[in-house]
Order: C-alpha cells, then structure tokens, then sequence
C-alpha cells in the first residue's frame, strides 16, 4: 500500500491540471447537450473563455488552500456544480427552462407537487458528469501536502497571478456585453433582442447560460436575482412612466359598468387546456365557452417557474411578479391597493379564496389576505374529504355565496398533473368515460405511455368539468345565475403531458406558430349576455382591467400592466424574453417589421413589464392614494 502512495506522490503534479479539466469538462458537456435551446455558438469565444478564466481563478484560489481544505473545497465545489447541471437539465424537461436562484422562493412549495416522473435527464449526460466528478476525486488524491522547505511560494505567487488575471478577464469580457452608450434597455424599439440586452436584463435563462457559460451565469444569476450591484429606479422615474402612460390607456366604452353591482366568480383552472377544452371532454366549460366570451387569442406567459402562482398573482393584481432582485416575502408585505380583492372589498363585496391546497403553499394564506381577502378556505375548510378531487369543493358553496355582494376566487387542484397512477385519486374517477372520449376525437399516438397520459389527463380535465356544471346548478337552483358573473381562465397550458412534441401535436403548434403553446382557454360568462368570440390577442396581465372595466371599480387603470381588451389600445402579449406577439407578427420574424407604430408599440410593452417588476421591488404603491 506504501509504494502505491509513493506512486502517487510522483503524480501529485496532476491535481491541479486534473481539477481544471474537471472544471472546463463539465460546463463544456452540459453546453454541447443543450446546444439547440440558442443560437449561440457552441464554440463562441465569450462563454469559452468565461469558463476557461473562471476554472483557472477557482483552481489558482483552491491551489492556495492546505491540503486538507484544499481536498474538502474541491469535492464540495464540484459536486455543487455537477448538482446544478443536473438541475439545470432537469428544470428544461419540466419547465423548458433553466435554474434561477429567482425561483428559490418557490422551490419548497413546488416540492409538494414533485414526481420523479416529470425528470427526463440524457444518459449521456449524466455518464459526463459523473466523469467529471471522478477527474476531481483524482485531483484530491493527488493534492500534495506543501511540505516546510520546499519552493511551493513560487506555486502560491503563480496562483495568485493568475487569480489576479483570471479576474481582470472576467470583468473584461462582461463589459464586452455593455451597451451602447446611446441605448436604453427598457426604451429601445424591439429589434429581436441584441445579446447586450439579454445579457444586461439576464432573466431569460435559456439565452443567458449558453451564452455564459455555466460559472459566469451562476454568479451573475445569483447577483441579478438578489438584486446585487443592480442601479435601481427612483420613484420620481416610476412617477414620470405612470404619468405619461396616462395618456396611452383606453377611456370608457360600451362595456363599461356592463357588470356594476353584480356578483363575480373568478376560477383559475388548473392546466385546463386548449386541447382538453371540447365537447367530448369538457361538455360544460365548453357550453360556457358557446354561450358567453370567448377570448379564442388567449395567452398566459410564464415569468415564473411557479406557473400557477405566477398567474395567479398577475390575476389578482394586473401587475407583473419580478424576476430577479426580489424577496419572497414581498408579497405578503407589499402594498396592492389596486389588487381585485382590495377594489372589490372598497366596492362593499365580501372576498374570499377556496383551494384544496394548505395556506401555506405558496404562502398563499398570507399573501391573499395582503391583497385583500377576508379569508383562504383550504381543503380542510371546505369539508373535503378527498381533497383532490373538485367537485368536493362544493361542500362550501353556501361559503362561496352569499345574499349580499361577494367576490369569490376560486383555484381548482384536480388537473394537476402528473397523469399516471401516481394521481389516481383523480384519474380514476372518469378513466373510462375519458378513453371512450378520446377514441371518438381520434387522437391517437405510437408511444403507449404517451396515449395512457393523454386519455388520464383528460379524465383529469373532466373531474374539473364536473365541479363547473354542479356548480352551474347551484347558482340556478338558488337564483345566483342571474346575478353572478363567471371568469374562468387557466394557469399555464398542460405541461404534465411529458411528451412535449406530443402537446405541440394535439395543439396544433408548428414552427410558424410557436407562440401557441401558451395559448390557453379564457371565458366570461353571465346568464343573458349575448354570445361573442373576441379575437384580439390578450394575455394574463389583460384581465385585470378588463374586470375593473366590466365592473366600474375605483381604480387608475394606468398603473396596470395590460390594457382593457374591450377598449380600443392593447392586443400584444409580451413573453417574458421580451419576445411578442400581436396577431401578426412574432419575434422570429421582428427583423422583418417596418411598420413605426408597432415597434413603438413593442417597445412600450417593454418598458411597462419592467416598470411594473421595478415597482414591486420598490413598494411603489405602499404610498397610493
């Protein structure tokens, strides 16, 4: 055993080359895996010599440290870094995006609706890391020990030179994604985003990490999402936006007041979508669909990788959640006096949440109450005794009602995915009602495992149609019909189904129309209202002042992000990379747009997505009046 130490000894010299390589093998492999998400090059000299200087600055500071922490450093940090790119690679299969430490205030509440059945990491993949992480375990059996009287000074001093110049080129390549002295990120015409803009906004993850590679992005990533070394808005600035946008929103129409003193049901439907939304499957959202609004051009970007709480919260507060440089708890902190909840409350309504769901999740029992709701009624408080299931939520329909006025916001669970037999509970239940459907639309697919998800998500979608149409029932048996609007839109488009091409299939989304994938269902309904098919483009961030339209509530509509869809500006939809879409146009062919009025149009949606993140992380409203 002696002579095998011995010969590693004579070996020692290859710690340090084997813990770089250990470095620039794993960036490089997770790079070339996700090489198609951009189109930036794999062999691009910015995110190459990012990762080559930051491999050289960590080993030049591990090659400082006494052999014991030296050899505790360099297994801690690798594994940290082979940990993150198998999250990275897990959160794309899920989320079709990468990690952010942004999403860190959601991570425990999405932990209760994890299944390892959403993960789909690359073999290959995986073998890279793991050899990866076995050149760094050679690389600490290797460290030598810098034993008294040797000349390892001339190793510290070379260390910290290339420390000292591994950071110089850091900091220079950074500022080679500087913009140009004349231009203003939230005021330029959108011109298909430069790489100095995604690179000075660093939110759109999917652009950011190849074009950084992994240790740049890490760092920088951590700093925008905690708001390090961000400039800040002042609140004269967020004054002046406000001010002049009050010129830029639409007055009074036709549908002003059309609802005033009436009831209001808001129900977001969980992963209800466009492709579930037909007679077969969904007979009674689909007569709602037919006999009131349909908003056929309905979209829900995702900000956050909490899809539902993202939705959820631009619902409720017509405003959009930051992405970066914001504590969680801002939410149950802040001040929404434009909030729904708050404007209904101020109108005389009575406002209250029911989801199967703990208060905690999300921490939505805190933050509803901050945006004004009286009370949060979880599964426990509605008497459910399978909590999801929907239809068991009207146990708490006398809860949900009452005589006098009420805003009642309601979150269904049971299109929750995964649809395995993981969810049974709910899967089950109109299994075969759900394959009968399905066999009858004709939709079908070669992967068996595909084909069992689909017809389970469909039965999942029918439990959910359930609750509509027993509810429908109560509001006629008890007279509420008449007084009472329903507003049901969805959280995000069906991710659950694992095949991705799969849902593009079934939604009819090609390369041409890629936008269609977070187009999702959106209704309002009233018992009399003429049936109409709006074809405008609207989005999530549209509904809240078209409900303080609808309903004449005392608010400024020029502190909202979206625009009233019944007035006559708006019909854009902003996606969180800054991409839009119009009807017309979208961002794969923006190089091909000259009309003025829609650049400027664009570049205005630009700026009010970043004025409404900057006035959250500024508590701009905490002084509303």
């Amino acid at each position: 055993m002696s002579a095998f130490f011995e010969k590693l000894k004579k070996l020692s010299f290859l710690s340090l080359p084997l813990c770089f390589l250990s470095f620039v093998l794993l960036d490089y492999s997770f790079r070339y895996f996700y090489d198609f998400v951009s189109d930036t090059d794999l062999f691009a000299w910015q995110p190459l010599w990012f990762t080559l200087c930051w491999s050289l600055l960590m080993t030049a500071l591990i090659a400082l440290l006494p052999r014991l922490i030296r050899r505790i450093v360099m297994l801690v940090v690798q594994v940290f870094f082979c940990a993150l790119v198998l999250v990275h690679a897990g959160m794309y299969s899920v989320f079709w995006n990468f990690f952010s430490f942004s999403s860190l205030a959601f991570a425990g509440d999405g932990a209760a609706f994890f299944s390892w059945e959403y993960i789909k990491i690359r073999k290959l993949l995986i073998i890279f890391v793991v050899l990866s992480l076995l050149l760094m375990i050679a690389a600490v059996l290797l460290a030598p020990k810098y034993e008294k009287g040797k000349k390892w000074w001339i190793l510290r001093i070379a260390a910290c030179v290339v420390m000292v110049g591994s950071g110089i080129a850091i900091n220079c390549i950074h500022h080679s994604f500087d913009l140009p002295e004349d231009s203003f990120v939230f005021d330029t015409y959108y011109s298909g985003n430069t790489k100095e803009e995604i690179y000075a906004d660093f939110t759109n993850s999917l652009e950011c990490l190849p074009m950084t590679g992994l240790y740049q992005y890490t760092f920088r990533n951590f700093c925008v999402s905690y708001g390090i070394g961000l400039p800040t808005v002042k609140t004269v600035e967020l004054d002046l936006f406000y001010n002049n946008r009050a010129d830029k929103i639409s007055g009074d129409n036709a549908m002003t007041g059309a609802f005033a003193d009436k009831n209001l049901i808001m129900i977001m439907l969980e992963s209800i979508d466009t492709y579930m939304l037909q007679k077969e499957y969904m007979p009674n959202l689909w007569a709602l669909q037919e006999n009131g609004i349909h908003f056929e051009n309905h979209y829900t970007p995702l900000y956050l990788s909490a899809g539902t709480f993202n939705t959820e919260f631009m619902t409720l507060t017509g405003m959009i959640p930051p992405t970066y440089g914001f504590n969680g708890s801002g939410y149950a902190r802040n001040a929404f006096p434009l909030a729904l909840p708050n404007l209904f409350r101020n109108a005389g309504y009575s406002a209250n949440t029911f989801h199967p769901s703990y208060p905690e999740i999300y921490n939505r029992g805190e933050i509803h109450a901050n945006l004004g709701m009286e009370s949060y009624n979880c599964f426990e408080d509605m008497g459910m005794v399978t909590f999801q299931l929907d239809t068991e939520m009207l146990n708490a329909y006398d809860q949900m009602v009452s005589d006098d006025p009420f805003f009642t916001y309601v979150i269904t669970y049971s299109g929750h995915g995964p649809y395995t037999d993981y969810m049974g509970v709910i899967g089950n239940v109109h299994y075969d009602e759900a394959a009968k459907a399905v066999a009858q639309t004709g939709i079908s697919s070669d992967d068996e495992d595909t084909m069992e998800q689909y017809i389970r998500a469909v039965s999942h979608a029918m439990e959910t149609d359930d609750f509509i149409g027993q509810l429908m029932e109560k509001l006629e048996a008890d007279g509420h019909i008449d007084d009472t609007v329903l507003v049901l839109y969805t959280d995000h488009y069906g991710k659950y189904l694992t095949d991705e091409e799969f849902i593009k299939e079934v939604k009819g989304v090609t390369a041409e129309n890629s936008e269609d994938l977070y187009k999702t269902p959106f209704i309002i309904y009233a018992e009399g209202i003429d049936p109409q098919t709006i074809s405008k483009c609207t989005s999530s961030i549209d509904i809240v002042p078209t409900l303080v339209n609808l309903f004449d509530l005392d608010a400024d509509r020029k502190y909202y992000v979206g625009d009233d869809i019944f007035g006559d500006v708006g019909g854009m939809v902003m996606f969180p990379d800054y991409s839009w879409f119009n009807g017309e146009y979208t961002v794969a062919e923006s190089e091909y747009v000259t009309d003025e009025e829609t650049l400027k149009l664009a570049a205005d949606w630009k700026k009010r997505v970043n004025m409404s993140m900057k006035s959250m992380i500024n508590d701009y409203f905490r002084t509303y009046k």
